[in-house]
């Protein structure tokens, strides 16, 4: 097989994630227009940032006064999780370069992740830097060019169809959760009942945002940690 039907193969393989991030990337670009961020600012955050819910949180607490350094901060706490995903990969991954790992690294969002774990190993393991490099630029291009449009048109369009409005925003928890029922075996099932317990826990509590961190901590920690015992 070529590089070229290679990278297309990733690129097919991207398509779920492209279906799910239109409406999440519009959205965000909706919300981050409410927020008086600009279209540049709008498209500078997806392009260099790129943490889908972290980036809705991040146009949240800024639009809410929260100072800039300190929105960073929690941003960063939230996308602290990502750290799991390169060592979930690191088996398949183990013929990449530095420069291939560094570059693959960037562009693994939850949802990239969830595709390249499932379908990695059945790729052969000189293609899947390319594989990976063709999954990734259909979902970052997508999520690039729905924020573009939902800021620059977003806020006309729903002033028309008001009813698309809370569709858009449950988008991302459909999206997560879709993703999730296609990852969900005897192996994951001990990491996402953990996850769900903690979640719940703080929810109940009063602690709804504290749970979400601890979740998204303690969940992968032990699907990470009943893996390698495997």
């Amino acid at each position: 097989m070529s590089s070229r039907q290679v990278f297309l193969q990733g690129l097919n393989a991207s398509f779920p994630i492209v279906a799910g991030y239109l409406p999440v990337g519009f959205a965000f670009g909706v919300a981050a227009e409410g927020a008086q961020f600009g279209t540049f600012s709008a498209v500078f955050v997806s392009l260099f940032i790129y943490a889908g819910a972290s980036q809705f949180a991040l146009v949240g607490l800024l639009k809410d006064g929260v100072p800039l350094f300190s929105a960073a901060l929690i941003t960063i706490g939230l996308n602290i999780r990502h750290f799991l995903y390169g060592p979930g990969l690191s088996r398949e991954t183990e013929g990449f370069s530095l420069r291939e790992r560094l570059v693959a690294a960037f562009g693994l969002t939850d949802e990239v992740f969830a595709v390249a774990f499932s379908r990695i190993k059945d790729i052969p393991s000189e293609s899947r830097f390319l594989w990976l490099m063709g999954l990734e630029v259909g979902a970052y291009s997508c999520w690039a060019g729905s924020t573009l449009a939902g800021s620059i048109g977003g806020n006309v369009l729903l002033n028309y169809y008001s009813f698309l409005r809370p569709a858009l925003f449950f988008a991302l928890p459909a999206l997560f959760l879709s993703l999730l029922l296609l990852m969900l075996n005897k192996k994951t099932l001990p990491a996402v009942i953990i996850s769900l317990f903690v979640a719940a826990f703080f929810h109940w509590s009063g602690h709804s945002e504290t749970g979400i961190i601890a979740s998204a901590f303690i969940g992968p920690g032990v699907g990470f940690i009943s893996r390698r015992s495997l």
